[in-house]
């Protein structure tokens, strides 16, 4: 009988330790909550599907196109941002899903960009060939932003889309 009591007290004393010793518990989501490749603007990322590019994320100018008529309309505490992406497709089928952006701050506060303001947002892309998509979008006048994380919006379980992340430039 106390042969059976040491025993447990040891085995209960060992779970004890073990489960002391274990790592904290990340706190999830933010820019860095999802798994996705990583680059920085200027570099081509091929995540298993499309080699993608961030051309550049920047401040809206007159160039951009703001003065169309699709373009939003900033109020007097936010600002229009432009962003510009090349696509090129590295599989064997015609590229047709949605992708979704979406840009972050240092401070891992995410703005997505309505994909209403997304150029070429349907896209169709056969084997080999490219697409830019653009947008010009509204965030915050204090706004910097830090990430933009590209994800496919309608890629099924069988793609083997992977998410890309592009760390921008303090200014």
């Amino acid at each position: 009988m106390i042969k059976r009591i040491l025993v447990l007290a040891g085995l209960l004393s060992a779970a004890l330790l073990t489960t002391a010793a274990a790592d904290p518990t990340p706190v999830p989501g933010g820019a860095n909550g999802l798994v996705a490749l990583a680059g920085k603007p200027g570099q081509t990322i091929f995540n298993g599907v499309l080699r993608i590019q961030l051309v550049e994320l920047r401040e809206a100018t007159e160039a951009d196109g703001m003065n169309s008529s699709l373009a939003p309309t900033a109020g007097p505490d936010q600002k229009v941002l432009y962003m510009s992406t090349l696509l090129r497709n590295g599989s064997h089928e015609e590229f047709i899903d949605l992708l979704h952006y979406t840009v972050a701050d240092k401070d891992a506060v995410a703005v997505e960009i309505p994909s209403m303001y997304i150029k070429h947002i349907n896209p169709h892309i056969l084997q080999g060939a490219s697409l830019r998509q653009t947008a010009l979008f509204i965030v915050d006048k204090d706004f910097v932003p830090s990430k933009l994380i590209i994800d496919c919006a309608t890629c099924g379980a069988h793609s083997s889309f992977r998410p890309v992340r592009y760390t921008l430039a303090a200014p």
